[in-house]
């Protein structure tokens, strides 16, 4: 008698257990990809496709908008805690796993159309100040290739005020760099961009974003929403 019951709480503590795992996702505000709308929503192409792979998986989920560097030293911090929408690159490669592509992106660099600022390469980019989201793909790129902090590197957390940024800060800030679906975005939510104009696309910054996840996530999780995915496509 002893026994069965033994065995009959250790099921229920189990599966009780089982029912209350729940997934920590987050997030920024990078539309059109993923963006809190006007009714205080989470929308985007992004936050549609993980919502559809998750609920696919059966995985339970908490998904939090953060500005991108609260939401990367997350990931990168949190065991049990993956991210969308993260480009992968050289030094994010081996802290997480990549577990599913969601889009591709492309990126610019911005100027006031006022500003008459032409440049050719990344190289003429380095006599302006330009501004960047901390720890974005886009901040390592620069870094890797010579910009350098507090000299001709303006670290941002949002990109909500980019117009007035440059045009209240002129000589402090310069130059911009938004994803062109970004800046397409704010074309249609925000008049002011029209006065934005892109000077320089990045060719080599055409690249896919993931949804990604903290090396130490439980394996069988991950492997839950990988199967999950490739039943969705």
């Amino acid at each position: 008698m002893f026994k069965c019951l033994l065995v009959a709480f250790l099921m229920l503590y189990v599966g009780g257990a089982k029912a209350q795992y729940q997934l920590n996702v987050v997030t920024e505000n990078f539309p059109n990809f993923q963006y809190i709308n006007g009714e205080g929503e989470l929308v985007g192409i992004a936050a549609d496709k993980v919502r559809a792979v998750l609920s696919k998986a059966k995985i339970d989920y908490h998904i939090s908008v953060q500005t991108w560097t609260t939401a990367y030293n997350t990931a990168a911090r949190d065991n049990n805690t993956c991210i969308f929408s993260m480009a992968k690159n050289d030094l994010r490669g081996e802290k997480f796993d990549w577990v599913f592509p969601i889009s591709q992106f492309t990126t610019s660099f911005y100027a006031l159309k006022s500003s008459k600022i032409t440049i050719e390469d990344v190289e003429d980019a380095k006599q302006y100040k330009v501004a960047v989201i901390k720890d974005n793909y886009s901040h390592q790129f620069l870094i890797k290739n010579g910009f350098i902090e507090g000299y001709n590197l303006v670290l941002i957390n949002s990109f909500e005020r980019v117009f007035e940024l440059l045009e209240a800060r002129r000589g402090f800030v310069d130059l911009v760099i938004l994803s062109d679906n970004q800046f397409k975005f704010k074309q249609q939510h925000e008049p002011k961009s029209a006065q934005l104009e892109p000077v320089l696309t990045l060719k080599n910054l055409n690249t896919q974003l993931y949804f990604a996840c903290n090396k130490n996530l439980a394996p069988h999780i991950v492997k839950k929403i990988k199967h999950a995915y490739k039943q969705a496509e």
